[in-house]
């Protein structure tokens, strides 16, 4: 064997090295643009399904609105009235229809929660979107409340209760104020 031949193999051997070398590096950087399109696709799918749930979640609150809205005016006018408080006079005055609750979708929440979409957002917006479910979970807690009392104070601090369950004689199980509910025992 010529030292011309061991030179060439050695040239060779090197030349085959750095295509290896060169092969491995394009492959790696081809499989990582690969994973940040994917993480980009399921980013903007996450993003798509958030507008379209929270959209969803917006039209049914304004669906009961009105009624909400109309419930608390005419709430706040019994209480506001000079009238003594009657269960008569309550049921003609405030016009309960129940909670009539709105069910938050919360399912693309829960799939970028499960397939970590959330990571590939922006953190100012993820963190964002986070308090919207906040919220909404909070208030989903509300409507697990099921008043059967609306409970008033007077000026002497005393509490009168009134019945807006459909049995007048039904014990109280809530105590309902008009941004939270409070489970609370029945007055003896």
């Amino acid at each position: 064997m010529s030292f011309r031949g061991g030179h060439r193999s050695f040239f060779n051997l090197l030349f085959e090295v750095a295509l290896i070398a060169v092969g491995v590096f394009l492959a790696l950087w081809a499989n990582n643009w690969h994973e940040d399109q994917e993480h980009r696709a399921q980013a903007r799918a996450a993003l798509r399904n958030f507008a379209a749930e929270m959209e969803t979640n917006r039209q049914a609150t304004q669906r009961n609105r009105a009624y909400h809205e109309a419930f608390v005016r005419e709430l706040r006018e019994f209480r506001a009235s000079k009238e003594p408080a009657s269960e008569d006079r309550l049921y003609k005055s405030v016009h309960y229809e129940g909670m009539r609750p709105v069910i938050f979708e919360h399912t693309a929440w829960d799939l970028a929660l499960a397939t970590q979409a959330l990571s590939y957002l922006d953190p100012d917006l993820a963190f964002d979107i986070s308090k919207v479910y906040t919220k909404q979970n909070a208030f989903e807690k509300l409507e697990d409340c099921d008043p059967s009392t609306i409970r008033q104070s007077n000026s002497r601090g005393k509490r009168r209760t009134l019945s807006l369950a459909s049995k007048p004689d039904a014990p109280p199980r809530f105590t309902i104020h008009m941004h939270h509910c409070n489970p609370s025992p029945p007055d003896n």
